[in-house]
């Protein structure tokens, strides 16, 4: 299919635009072109896949993600570093990365075992007591099956030590809103783990009312990204085998 400049210009404006983005409403102005030309579509799927991006368009949004591999806008440790400068070593981001698949788990609607609180939020003293018991259970079967570190590539006991005994408990603030941030307590550090959901606009982050709200954003990108996925359902199962069915 051949393109005209006009085809060019505009998928290249959309292009741009979605990079700093991320996330367009599907009425905006320039995300409209995709869904109403085929030219300006094909084009920015070209450009996208270049850069080891993909392109989601949903009913409600478009969206632009990396490709977890071959992506030069992939995120490697050292970039997150930079980024979230509180993620002082590796184990730090390991951490990072499993409560994010733990609060993913409890907001999954497409899981029997989630906890429902896609209308109202999860708090985080209650996420904190699902990892606590996420990583206690991953620590006794580690425990007793040999393997079970290695089976998973989970380095369970260094990070459970880190959440278990290096990071403490935190308190409510004098004021009765909100908690201490700092990341050596355990709910200053779900705060800076979640920083990337919040900064995709893809949860809505009330530290001083210690809730977390899922955006139809996040559901989008479970739906078109992870069902399906081997390691995420992989890891989905490995929280379900030990959480089990949780009440609110």
């Amino acid at each position: 299919m051949s393109y005209t400049n006009e085809d060019i210009k505009k998928a290249s404006e959309l292009f741009f635009h979605l990079l700093n983005k991320k996330i367009l409403p599907a009425n905006d102005v320039l995300a409209s072109q995709y869904y109403e030309d085929n030219g300006v579509r094909e084009i920015i799927h070209n450009m996208a896949e270049e850069g080891g991006l993909r392109i989601l368009g949903t009913r409600q949004n478009l969206h632009l993600v990396s490709k977890g591999e071959g992506s030069i806008f992939a995120t490697t440790y050292t970039q997150m570093k930079e980024r979230y400068n509180k993620l002082h070593r590796k184990k730090h981001f390991y951490l990072a990365n499993i409560i994010i698949c733990i609060y993913l788990a409890e907001i999954d609607r497409e899981n029997r075992f989630s906890f429902r609180i896609e209308d109202a939020g999860i708090s985080y003293y209650k996420l904190e007591e699902i990892i606590s018991n996420t990583l206690d259970s991953w620590k006794k079967r580690n425990e007793k099956e040999d393997t079970f570190s290695k089976d998973f590539a989970i380095a369970i006991d260094d990070i459970h030590r880190l959440w278990s005994v290096e990071m403490s408990h935190s308190k409510e603030a004098k004021d009765g809103t909100g908690f201490s941030l700092s990341p050596q307590t355990r709910l200053g550090f779900i705060y800076e783990a979640l920083k990337p959901l919040e900064q995709e606009n893809l949860i809505i982050n009330l530290s001083r009312e210690s809730r977390i709200i899922p955006k139809d954003e996040l559901y989008e990108r479970l739906e078109s990204l992870y069902h399906g996925g081997d390691r995420y359902e992989e890891l989905m199962e490995l929280i379900k085998y030990n959480g089990g069915e949780r009440d609110a």
